[in-house]
């Protein structure tokens, strides 16, 4: 019998299998990166030093080696012990059917012989069970009691639902049990069923409520007459509030503000309005109230702008609710929209720093009139730097450049141009000095923005007499190469021809340096001469 040895390297703290023989791909495993050691609670240590204290098999029996009467050490150099007494298939007790180990390797090990015809398994030694409190027999059934609850509680968790509230597994067999003779027809033909929406009504909660079942509903909404949707629209109402934050039933509503006439959307509104603010800070409510919003009619619109008026901040600083102030901005005419203005104004630059501020600030700029925002571009244009920094401040700033007055696009130059050099090299005001090259060369206001566009080249060459211009200390920035390219593309005149020459002086540092090639690259792409 051919047996193949193998032995046990130590890889990041684990000792892990590989065989003796020698070939290209254990070469290249050899030189991969150690993985970092999977960490042990002390509850498996005290298992661990259990486990090292027992014999795999007692070596005084003479029967315990590879054949009966065989002695324990046959071999001249046994092969390493796995720590734990155990291999990747765990402790050798668990699992004697695998076949007879070889000295000193776990059992079910690649290598080991197979179990021999006759003679019974070896007879591995067990950690004997104890019941004193801390023992491992009892605080693994502890452990393994606790994690049963917690799959349990995570399957019958609805994600983001409302608290508290279980959400049954659908194919559970209690589930199935419990299923109305309809939604078992719906489940069996596979939305094939030739129910109608009226037969339904007695099984609406459970439909509402169930994957299958509102496939079912949102098919049948398509087909059906206008009066059969006009009776399910009448039964759904009573609890459209509670359906509409369902990870199931708010798909349903959406469909009936799409679908439904302007006077059942209008009803739909009407019943769903008191919750709008509820619903707005919930995962599936957010989604049915920006539907109401992007399809209610005008009057509805407004109803709901009164109903959010007084919770704007806290909608804003949602990760749901900052959604529907945008779909309100989007959606809604601009004079509709004062209330959300008027909420930011009073904290303009700690909203334009927001993660999800930034977003609405954003739309306002994209959807507003420049008289309607007034006050609240003054007060970000007073920390143009500082908001330029800011990891999200900075959409903001490059969203004035690209939309704002030009007056304001004109001030926001002038103070890139005063911390030139600052803003530059850094990651997130980088991209504002970028867009502000770009809209003073090819924006909206760009005729308007030439002198402060040449201004802010200038500042970038600095004079001939300079030995360290702003640009040679751009160039070798992992951030400030970007704005270099940027120059090149836009500049224009005498400038471009002085950009030209000071990159070809420095072509020598930008050829060994990462950052320096992707410059000459740019270089190469717009001058007809191509530094060689």
């Amino acid at each position: 019998m051919k047996v193949e040895l193998t032995s046990f390297v130590s890889d990041g703290g684990c000792q892990t299998p590989q065989t003796s023989k020698t070939n290209k791909s254990n070469n290249r495993q050899s030189t991969q990166k150690q993985r970092r050691p999977q960490q042990v609670t002390p509850q498996q240590q005290q298992q661990q030093q259990q486990q090292q204290q027992q014999p795999s098999w007692d070596p005084a029996h003479p029967g315990m080696g590879p054949y009966p009467g065989a002695p324990f050490n046959f071999l001249p150099n046994p092969v390493a012990m796995p720590p734990f007494g155990g291999g990747m298939y765990g402790p050798p007790w668990i699992m004697p059917h695998m076949g007879m180990p070889l000295p000193g390797m776990p059992m079910g090990m690649p290598g080991s012989l197979p179990m021999m015809g006759g003679f019974p398994p070896p007879m591995m030694a067990t950690p004997a069970p104890t019941t004193k409190a801390g023992s491992s027999q009892q605080n693994g059934s502890q452990d393994d009691s606790r994690n049963a609850k917690t799959r349990g509680r995570r399957r019958l968790k609805g994600k983001g639902g409302r608290d508290g509230e279980p959400m049954a597994d659908p194919l559970s067999e209690e589930a199935i049990l419990n299923r109305s003779d309809n939604l078992t027809e719906v489940y069996k033909t596979n939305l094939k069923s030739r129910l109608t929406l009226t037969e339904i009504l007695p099984n609406l909660a459970e439909f509402m409520q169930d994957q299958q079942g509102i496939r079912f509903i949102q098919m049948k909404l398509d087909e059906t007459n206008q009066q059969e949707r006009r009776n399910f629209i009448t039964a759904i109402l009573p609890e459209a509030a509670k359906y509409a934050n369902n990870v199931w039933g708010n798909a349903v509503v959406q469909k009936l503000l799409e679908i439904g006439t302007a006077d059942q959307r209008r009803q739909l509104v009407q019943v769903l309005l008191p919750d709008f603010f509820r619903m707005s800070i919930e995962t599936y409510g957010c989604r049915v109230v920006q539907k109401a919003i992007q399809n209610a009619p005008k009057e509805s619109q407004q109803a709901i702008a009164a109903q959010l008026g007084e919770n704007v901040a806290e909608c804003i600083h949602s990760m749901h609710g900052n959604h529907v102030i945008q779909k309100c901005v989007e959606q809604m005419p601009p004079d509709s929209v004062t209330f959300i203005i008027k909420a930011i104004e009073g904290d303009a630059e700690k909203m334009a720093s927001h993660m999800y501020g930034c977003r609405v600030v954003q739309r306002l700029l994209e959807h507003c009139a420049a008289h309607q925002l007034e006050v609240m571009l003054d007060a970000l244009l007073d920390v143009v730097p500082k908001l330029a920094q800011d990891p999200y401040g900075n959409y903001v700033v490059q969203h004035m450049l690209e939309h704002g007055r030009k007056e304001d696009k004109s001030r926001i130059i002038k103070n890139i141009e005063g911390n030139i050099v600052t803003l530059s090299k850094h990651k997130c005001s980088s991209n504002v000095v970028e867009k502000a090259l770009e809209i003073a060369t090819v924006g909206e206001h760009a005729g308007a923005l030439e002198p402060e566009r040449a201004a802010l080249m200038r500042k970038v060459l600095g004079s001939p007499m300079d030995m360290n211009p702003p640009l040679r200390q751009m160039m070798d920035d992992r951030f400030g190469n970007y704005i270099v390219q940027r120059m090149i593309e836009h500049s224009r005149g005498p400038e471009r021809e002085w950009l030209r020459q000071q990159l070809q002086n420095a072509e020598h540092m930008l050829r060994n340096s990462s950052n320096g090639r992707h410059i000459l690259a740019a270089l190469n792409r717009e001058f007809v001469t191509v530094v060689q």
